[in-house]
């Protein structure tokens, strides 16, 4: 089936099964498969596709124009007479661009007994869901994270939050994993780390003496 929002400049057909990738004996594409990543509905969008052979050089220009939010796949098939067919995949599809997770969070000193939140937004401006899981890939008891999974609503934004809880003096440090549920997405991998030292016994007697005291921060 061919998606009516992708049309090729030059598309090549045979009912013959395309077999190769990126290249055969006779052919090498350039790149070996097409990404529209991020786009506007009704907006044309355009790569380039370099076909060589010994001695040539085709340029190809491929043009795709969305008109609904969702994933589009198509291909370019290339007949090779008496070598492997060739076929250069194409796909678009909608990301979140404005995703902004840091490498390494350092929390703020706590004493023994209290806790501290700190929270991580995720956030969409497209007008679609995302679904998103957290993956603790280095734990440690000092630390909880919640929620683990859920969505990221359309147009808007969910918290995930880890709270410190120190139960010793010394420094500590959990890593996550986060993984958004679209198209060729790459993992965003953080490192929260906290401690906790004897001097700060003096700032808890002056807070609360029973209880937790909570404190929340944002990326």
């Amino acid at each position: 089936m061919v998606n009516t929002a992708i049309s090729f400049i030059l598309y090549l057909y045979l009912p013959e099964t395309c077999t190769k990738l990126k290249s055969n004996i006779a052919i090498q594409a350039e790149p070996s498969a097409l990404h529209f990543s991020g786009f506007k509905l009704g907006k044309d969008y355009q790569r380039s596709l370099h076909r060589l052979v010994p001695g040539l050089s085709y340029t190809l220009k491929v043009h795709f124009c969305p008109d609904e939010w969702r994933y589009f796949y198509d291909c370019i098939r290339v007949h090779c007479k008496g070598e492997d067919n060739l076929q250069v995949p194409a796909h678009a599809y909608p990301i979140i661009d404005d995703l902004h997770i840091p490498t390494h969070i350092t929390i703020p000193a706590v004493p023994l007994g209290q806790s501290v939140n700190h929270v991580i937004p995720l956030s969409c401006s497209c007008p679609i869901d995302f679904e998103f899981q957290v993956y603790i890939i280095q734990s440690h008891k000092a630390f909880s994270v919640q929620p683990l999974s859920g969505v990221i609503p359309a147009n808007g934004k969910v918290e995930v939050t880890v709270t410190f809880r120190p139960f010793q003096y010394d420094t500590s440090q959990v890593t996550l994993q986060v993984v958004i549920s679209q198209f060729n997405s790459k993992p965003y991998v953080c490192s929260l780390s906290g401690s906790s030292s004897p001097h700060l016994e003096m700032l808890k007697s002056t807070g609360k003496r029973h209880g937790t005291r909570e404190i929340s921060f944002v990326c």
